[in-house]
């Protein structure tokens, strides 16, 4: 995913299982972790572990279980961990830090290796790029979801002194919109038209945050969630999403089963998850994500195997994070703060 791979942090409507101070017993982990949940780190990582297996194997074999819900779930997660009352311009700001600075520096990068790997149509590559969305090709191909993110956070935040009841109705009115014109939406500039799409997985990511509190079974809850998901998507009542390419499913029921599966994970891993080595290490590991998901696309020009292309293309973006977060280019390269 940030909400999302990008820097989501304190503002998860529950205790954090994850807070790291001076003496703590981290081992070779960073002295100094930022308090995060370890539950909601977990679940990003493994929604990013879908993104890269989805492009890695063949849709046939990702596209009905991890299309459904390994993108939605980041946009849920970012209602999930909705901080309240910030002002618009904090929040442009705060977006165009963690969201901007890695976009353009995978830009740069992936631009440069197109360039060295397949110079000769790498001009007419880059400038679809620019213009982002659907238009975005190989290997940017992840760029879409960074700038859907950010411009649906920022009309989130417009949106949020508006009664509940009319986030909803604009929520729902942009769900029919992207139902009912999803080709012209995905071909938007920055691919600003999937907030059409995106905005009504913020609600729902906000509902679970307004009714966390009165879930006392999260094991239970999540269980009973994520079975749901999975039944709309085995008796095919669900199709799966491509968001990117403006296919959103079965109108309400893929929204349904999405929004049930990524729910599901995160109560599931709210119920399992204590504080310990392994939250701080879903932690640490989750910091450089947003590197992950943007640079993985490299590994897909290898010819090796699928599985190859999964496990290179998952474990090197992320070491390549992880050892940036010690170095004052963090923030360009995972949008992170500089670890100590």
């Amino acid at each position: 995913m940030t909400g999302g791979p990008a820097d989501e942090v304190a503002s998860s409507p529950v205790k954090p299982t994850a807070l790291i101070g001076a003496g703590a017993d981290t081992g070779a982990m960073p002295a100094q972790l930022p308090a995060r949940s370890g539950a909601v780190d977990l679940v990003r990582l493994i929604a990013v572990g879908a993104i890269v297996a989805g492009h890695a194997f063949t849709k046939e074999v990702t596209q009905d279980w991890l299309y459904t819900w390994h993108v939605a779930v980041f946009f849920i997660l970012t209602g999930y961990l909705w901080k309240p009352g910030r002002m618009l311009s904090a929040e442009v700001s705060r977006r165009a830090l963690s969201l901007g600075r890695p976009y353009v520096a995978a830009f740069a990068v992936l631009s440069v290796a197109l360039v060295v790997v397949r110079p000769g149509d790498a001009i007419t590559t880059i400038v679809g790029a620019a213009e982002g969305g659907r238009h975005a090709q190989m290997p940017f191909v992840t760029l879409w979801f960074v700038s859907a993110l950010f411009f649906t956070a920022v009309l989130f935040r417009l949106l949020e002194r508006l009664p509940n009841a009319l986030q909803w109705a604009v929520g729902l009115a942009g769900a029919v919109i992207a139902w009912t014109w999803p080709e012209p939406l995905s071909r938007t500039p920055l691919g600003i038209g999937y907030v059409a799409t995106c905005l009504i997985y913020l609600l729902i990511g906000d509902a679970l945050r307004r009714a966390r509190d009165r879930i006392s079974r999260p094991l239970t809850a999540g269980a009973i969630s994520l079975a749901v998901g999975v039944v709309l998507v085995s008796v095919g009542w669900a199709a799966p999403l491509d968001i990117k390419l403006g296919d959103n499913g079965t109108p309400v029921v893929s929204t349904l089963a999405s929004s049930a599966i990524s729910i599901g994970l995160v109560l599931l891993a709210e119920g399992i998850v204590r504080p310990g080595r392994f939250s701080r290490a879903c932690t640490l590991l989750a910091l450089p994500l947003l590197t992950v998901v943007l640079l993985h696309p490299l590994v897909l020009w290898l010819d090796v195997s699928p599985w190859a292309q999964f496990g290179i293309g998952l474990v090197v973006p992320l070491v390549l994070g992880l050892a940036a977060l010690r170095t004052p280019l963090s923030p360009w390269i995972t949008g992170q703060e500089r670890v100590a």
